[in-house]
């Protein structure tokens, strides 16, 4: 996987790093950069580099695009296993879950006419992604009197104790109400969320967008509740609002927010979203300043 070592380098950051970002082994890392390991192990590695599928619209639906490009091009599941060198369930399980090695993916596409595996999340000029302005970090800063307006809608609800776990200048943990335990973390002065391990009742900041889904995967382990300042589209994908049911986490309240101007103008709706453990029922909405009403998810 070509791209893999070439975005990581891109990044500045170890096989170590990005193993301890994804949950996996330095091992690990190390074989799915040479084209070998478990689709499963590729996928959370792929989010920590912001890659996805270079053949699919979207991340899961990878395997039943497979389906159709094979489809196209007259060949039955026996043809293409018979091809591949693997049996026809490893190219059902492949087609329907996007599950089995990376070797065996690879030599697929390649049958498909499908030259590479993986492409970056194009971002753009003003795209989601603001630009990474130091190794393992989006350095986009939160206003402070933004950030004071996010921390006062909520505070009210908030008790006990507090982590910003990317507090940069400080916008949102110099914020934090007097009444609260407060922590942060900053990986420029060498203390990186994902070292974590303390609990704590809740954490929010302005993550870092090309990162959110590896940020939230670690703060539902850590916090029954999350407020992330971030774009509504970062935050409910399919495999995102999966990570939520499949943590016990649902999205309890969204506040509407209009992009600072000298941030990327992307188009789409900046949310400071509330994520909270154990809530199954309907979304709140409102827009900054304005209470909330529920709707139905």
């Amino acid at each position: 996987m070509k791209l893999l070592l070439e975005t990581r380098r891109a990044r500045g950051m170890t096989q170590s790093d990005v193993a301890q970002a994804a949950g996996v082994s330095v091992p690990t890392v190390r074989a799915l950069e040479r084209g070998e390991g478990s689709i499963r192990s590729l996928v959370v590695v792929m989010a920590v580099l912001d890659l996805r599928w270079a053949w699919a619209r979207e991340m899961d639906g990878g395997g039943s695009e497979l389906a159709g490009r094979r489809r196209a091009r007259g060949l039955s599941q026996a043809d293409l296993a018979r091809r591949v060198g693997c049996s026809r369930p490893t190219i059902i399980a492949l087609e329907q879950d996007l599950v089995g090695t990376v070797a065996t993916l690879v030599r697929a596409l390649a049958i498909l006419g499908l030259r590479s595996a993986l492409r970056p999340v194009a971002t753009g000029r003003g795209g989601l992604v603001p630009a990474t302005n130091a190794p393992e970090r989006d350095l986009v800063m939160t206003p402070p009197d933004l950030a004071a307006a996010i921390i006062a809608h909520f505070a009210p609800r908030m008790t006990g104790s507090v982590l910003d776990p990317a507090k940069g200048q400080g916008a949102f943990h110099d914020r934090f109400p007097a009444h609260l335990e407060r922590h942060w973390c900053e990986i420029g002065e060498g203390r990186d969320f994902l070292d974590w391990s303390q609990p704590v009742d809740w954490v929010m900041t302005n993550p870092p967008w090309s990162r959110l889904r590896v940020f939230s995967q670690h703060a539902m382990r850590i916090a029954p509740n999350i407020v992330w300042l971030a774009p509504l589209t970062n935050l409910t994908t399919r495999a995102r609002l999966r990570d939520l049911e499949e943590n016990g986490f649902g999205i309890a309240e969204l506040v509407r927010i209009d992009t600072p101007k000298d941030w990327p103008q992307s188009g789409f709706q900046l949310v400071a979203a509330w994520l909270r453990k154990g809530h199954a029922g309907p979304w709140a909405v409102s827009r900054l300043g304005e209470s909330a009403a529920p709707i139905s998810a």
